[in-house]
């Protein structure tokens, strides 16, 4: 590796895991029972709802993880009442994740802790520095699609 792509190494080493450390903070202030990867299965089934009617296997194509551990994340977040799994009435196979009014706030506390992250990230940035950090991004985002 070059010094500057040890460099940027370093620099995604560390920024995924202040990210995810910061992430798990701010969820954890507010749903200490909740953990990080929950979080993400609550967001993942409130989108999928919302563009796709929100059934476990899309959720789980949606989180890139099998039906199987999706059902275990999902036992717990009912368990815990974050969730309701229903049957579908005329297909009893289909089940779909419903959220409950107790996932809303996390989510908020979540979706907030992303709006202070990128308003941070990119307060002192020209329009320039924006555009040429969102072309980097998508690249990297283009990496980990491909693999």
């Amino acid at each position: 590796m070059t010094p500057q792509q040890q460099t940027i190494n370093g620099f995604l080493v560390d920024v995924f895991r202040d990210v995810l450390r910061l992430e798990e903070r701010s969820v954890c202030a507010g749903a200490p029972e909740l953990s990080l990867t929950e979080l993400h299965v609550l967001e993942a089934a409130r989108s999928v709802s919302e563009t796709h009617g929100g059934t476990m296997a899309d959720v789980a194509a949606a989180l890139g993880v099998t039906s199987g551990t999706l059902t275990i994340a999902a036992k717990t977040l009912e368990h815990k009442g974050y969730v309701r799994r229903e049957r579908d009435e005329t297909d009893r196979r289909r089940v779909t994740l419903r959220l409950t009014d107790k996932a809303l706030p996390a989510l908020r506390r979540h979706a907030e802790f992303h709006r202070a992250l990128v308003a941070n990230a990119t307060a002192r940035l020209d329009d320039e520095e924006l555009r040429a950090l969102t072309k980097a991004l998508g690249s990297l985002r283009g990496f980990f699609d491909s693999l």
